[in-house]
């Protein structure tokens, strides 16, 4: 009889009691594989794209800024934040610059700093997220002041599908991504950290992506092999990328106590699977970044994943390398030029005659135009369907 019970028990607690962990079962993942030990070619054009487009965005004493820390492209127009200067600059889809979000001070309507922002595409407003003081700000798509509400947790990133906020939190609360339901006021998390995520949070995570695209939002961590997806009602893992032999070792926690910085170039030194970043799915294709600057392009249909180091189509000249993960839902990736790089770049060419014959006449009225100083350009390629 004493053994039934503890049997009954023993089956009571694991049912109930289990503790929760995120370390998922990446068996029934779908996997991404990539070869760290690879040497990165060249991408060639035609596998993957159909056209491509450079997008040179509007300089003028209101428009000009200094970094992207997002882009989203929705409707005909292109948002772009930086939170160096706390803006939110608004330029049509030719790189016409429209306006800018900019309230600085401590009053109504106004922010300290500004950490960043998503788009209610039901509502067709502009969410913005200030840390200083912790607050949601609205406003329309033209960027007219529509309300504000206070928030009591602190968070990295912004997403937004189905009238709910998805965040990635900033705090050890116990679970990492939080749900605002903007129109009930209610609240909910998901996915219980691990002491992985716990150490990395200490640390200060750099660079989390919560991009949405191919109609749900993907959310990825540069420390963690799996990939989340956020369908507007939960979070739950949907890919694991496979580094192989060379995925981190478990044991890394116990190796540093340093910094994120320390970490990655440890990782990079002994040439394994680390840094994750600019993660985007579209129709056919997932693209994404490790170790800061390899292309990786995985296609949903053939299962098969091959990184890069850049792409260049020869109609237009331009070396695609500096990939940037946008939100929107399109077939599109974005490579972000600063004017001086282009400027360099045209400059080269045009000591060679037939690099430059082969210059499209609407980049060189870019480069008669531009500046040095300019603000970056956008370079866009189309996947193929």
């Amino acid at each position: 009889m004493k053994r039934v019970l503890l049997l009954i028990i023993t089956i009571l607690c694991f049912g109930s009691c289990k503790k929760v962990d995120n370390s998922l079962d990446s068996i029934n993942l779908e996997h991404i594989k990539v070869n760290v030990l690879e040497q990165y070619p060249e991408g060639t054009f035609e596998d993957f794209f159909s056209s491509s487009k450079l997008i040179s965005l509007e300089t003028t004493k209101h428009s000009i800024f200094s970094k992207i820390d997002r882009i989203i492209l929705y409707k005909d127009k292109i948002f772009i934040l930086d939170r160096k200067i706390n803006v939110v600059l608004i330029f049509s889809d030719s790189g016409k610059f429209l306006n800018k979000i900019q309230h600085l001070g401590k009053g109504p309507m106004e922010y300290i700093s500004l950490h960043d922002f998503t788009i209610d595409e039901n509502k067709k407003q502009i969410i913005l997220y200030a840390d200083r003081p912790s607050k949601l700000m609205f406003f329309n798509l033209d960027g007219q002041y529509i309300r504000e509400e206070k928030t009591k947790d602190s968070f990295y990133n912004l997403g937004y599908k189905n009238n709910n906020l998805i965040t990635l939190r900033k705090e050890e609360k116990g679970k990492m991504f939080l749900e605002y339901d903007l129109g009930k006021q209610l609240t909910s998390s998901f996915i219980y950290l691990n002491e992985k995520d716990k150490f990395f949070l200490r640390l200060g995570i750099e660079s989390p992506n919560i991009i949405r695209s191919n109609k749900n939002i993907a959310i990825s961590l540069p420390y963690s092999e799996t990939i989340y997806e956020y369908d507007g009602n939960k979070v739950k893992p949907k890919y694991f990328i496979d580094f192989g032999k060379n995925k981190m070792p478990d044991n890394i926690l116990n190796k540093f106590d340093d910094n994120y910085q320390g970490i990655h170039k440890y990782m990079t030194k002994n040439q394994y699977g680390f840094g994750i970043s600019n993660f985007r799915e579209s129709k056919d294709y997932v693209t994404f970044n490790f170790y800061g600057n390899m292309i990786v392009i995985y296609s949903k249909v053939s299962k098969q994943s091959k990184a890069f180091s850049f792409f260049t189509n020869e109609k237009d000249q331009l070396p695609f390398y500096n990939y940037f993960a946008h939100d929107g839902d399109d077939n599109k990736i974005i490579s972000i030029y600063s004017a001086n790089q282009f400027k360099r770049q045209m400059s080269i060419y045009r000591k060679e005659i037939n690099p430059w014959k082969k210059i499209p006449e609407y980049i060189k009225e870019i480069d008669r135009k531009s500046f040095s100083n300019n603000n970056p350009l956008l370079l866009v390629y189309t996947l193929k369907e």
